[in-house]
């Protein structure tokens, strides 16, 4: 495989789409993207950051400022009573990921980073070369149902329409990658480890539609135990745990701090006050559980789920559940504590919620944190380590700072041959008005992230502002979800009266209104509203139960304004 110097040495081509920038090496195996706030290098065997894409350099940056200087994940388990773990990060200790699938040649010209924008032409060149995606695992929209990708203009219209084929696009730009754990034993992290033969499907996805989205992206890893087909080799790969590995550095190195939150599913990161680089007001970093590993439940009225966005769809498991975070700890570089996971058996008790040796941490004792607030720590889990909340300063929360490395775990789950599992994870940076504002405005933008996955990635376009100021001009937004069934939701904007960009038909602060639906040869088809609204936002559901599948409009008309979008309803 080619050096980190040679393989980024190659000119980069920089490609534009709405607020985001796209910038790709010359072979497409390294790749960055500027979404708003957000700088995020990758290439194509799991590395985030740590990777010299010019100009904006290595680490992952908010603001032009770097905040992570390399992340990635772990995977661990067994292998009938063998310990594993292979990880993606931190190229210069050691890697176990080659690119492409199992048994393929890694320097095929085909295992690079494949991507398809909002903006591209429907049936064009990405959504074409997004067949070598699907040749590695990628999944795709198969509108004509024959279990192929074909991206065919079978209407000859230039539109894409429900009968035909898509890319698995999900907001405005969806990055995909394929890597296995082919690197020999003398080559990896840990020199006791072996290939097993397991695959992931890396899919990232970004958007900058409101003002949560643009400070998020979103993760999806679909890992496929696939083997060697050796004789010997078991069918599952057993107590397999899913670990977010983290090395923050908020501005400058020397002043994170840690913690995580039970109820958001989330470790994260933030400043011990002012930072040098940032200022009053440094960001803090999560790293979110999104869409945990789907395993069997006990309880009968449990569900599971695998979200999709609103083409590929929603898919219930019942008598399933998503594991959420189950463990969460973090280290201090140099800590004598709990040790950098030289050896494997460490990494697999970080990953458990455990100290490097096994043993458990007394919250009581523990010589990094301190509970306030009056907390009982025998009542707090020591297998989430900080997970007080620092901003009201009660529960258990991380007492020094410094130079920080995290693991944020899912619970334990199997790996079954040729039977892929799908985890979500978000990447979130929330920047307030000090350091404590900032662990608040990511959580606000965490609440969000987990509705957007309830509504299976539909996003909310416009987010209203709190101070909850009356609209400046008439908005028809997008539905969502888009595509639907049998419901969607439709939200609109009435602006004030002494808007300049009202244009007419208010009377007295009061505007008659209507919304009509029609169908594609322009009959109407329901009237959901004709009635006079004061100034305001509004949300109205269409239930088209009774409809067929296809393409609809939706027109909203006030005096001298109007105006029409489509939708697609896919039974």
């Amino acid at each position: 495989m080619k050096s980190l110097k040679l393989l980024f040495a190659a000119a980069l081509i920089c490609v534009s789409i709405n607020a985001q920038e796209i910038f790709i090496n010359s072979d497409s195996t390294a790749a960055a993207f500027i979404n708003k706030q957000i700088y995020f290098p990758f290439d194509n065997i799991g590395n985030i950051g740590r990777l010299n894409i010019p100009p904006y350099g290595t680490d992952v940056k908010y603001d032009q400022i770097s905040t992570i200087f390399s992340a990635g994940f772990w995977l661990s388990g067994y292998s009938d009573s063998t310990l594993w773990v292979c990880s993606s990060e931190r190229e210069s200790l050691g890697h176990d990921y080659l690119p492409g699938l199992v048994g393929s040649d890694p320097n095929d010209s085909k295992n690079i980073i494949y991507i398809v924008k909002k903006d591209d032409p429907a049936f064009g060149n990405s959504w074409h070369k997004w067949k070598y995606a699907v040749e590695q695992g990628a999944y795709f929209y198969d509108g004509d149902g024959n279990g192929i990708y074909d991206p065919i203009d079978h209407n000859g219209n230039g539109i894409w329409e429900p009968n035909e084929d898509r890319p698995d696009l999900l907001y405005d730009a969806t990055f995909f990658t394929a890597y296995n754990d082919g690197v020999p034993s003398e080559n990896r992290r840990w020199k006791d480890t072996f290939p097993l033969g397991i695959e992931v499907r890396q899919t990232i996805f970004v958007s900058n539609s409101n003002n949560f989205l643009e400070d998020v992206v979103f993760i999806r890893y679909s890992i496929l135990y696939e083997g060697y087909g050796d004789a010997s080799e078991p069918d599952t790969l057993t107590d397999v745990i899913f670990s977010i590995t983290n090395d923050p550095d908020i501005g400058a190195h020397y002043d994170d701090k840690i913690g995580c939150d039970t109820s958001l599913h989330a470790g994260y990161s933030y400043n011990d006050g002012d930072d040098d680089v940032f200022g009053i007001n440094p960001p803090s970093l999560f790293r979110v559980i999104v869409q945990g590993p789907l395993v069997k439940s006990d309880d009968e009225n449990d569900a599971g789920y695998n979200r999709m966005g609103p083409f590929l769809g929603e898919h219930k498991f019942d008598n399933h559940k998503n594991l959420g975070l189950t463990a969460y700890v973090g280290r201090l570089n140099a800590d004598v504590h709990n040790p950098y996971p030289w050896q494997v058996s460490y990494a697999r008790n970080y990953a458990e919620g455990y100290q490097y040796d096994g043993n458990l941490v007394d919250p009581c004792s523990f010589p990094y944190g301190e509970l306030l607030g009056g907390v009982n720590c025998e009542q707090v889990n020591p297998l989430m380590w900080f997970s007080g909340d620092p901003v009201t300063s009660i529960g258990w929360i991380f007492s020094r700072n410094g130079n920080i490395f995290d693991v944020t775990s899912t619970g334990k789950f199997d790996l079954i041959k040729n039977q892929p599992v799908d985890i979500i994870i978000a990447y979130i940076i929330g920047r307030g008005t000090d350091h404590l504002n900032s662990i608040t405005r990511a959580r606000e933008i965490t609440r969000y992230v987990h509705e957007e996955y309830e509504r299976n990635f539909s996003t909310l376009v416009s987010v209203e502002n709190k101070q909850e100021e009356l609209p400046a001009q008439f908005n028809l937004s997008q539905n969502y979800p888009n595509p639907f069934n049998p419901t969607t939701k439709i939200k609109f904007s009435i602006p004030s009266p002494t808007s300049p960009l009202s244009k007419g038909g208010m009377q007295g602060g009061l505007t008659n209104v209507s919304l009509i639906v029609y169908d594609i040869l322009g009959r109407e088809v329901k009237t959901l509203l004709n009635e006079v609204k004061a100034p305001g936002t509004y949300e109205i559901t269409f239930d088209a139960s009774r409809l067929a599948s296809g393409v609809y409009f939706y027109r909203l008309t006030s005096g001298h304004y109007s105006q029409t979008k489509k939708m697609i309803l896919i039974r």
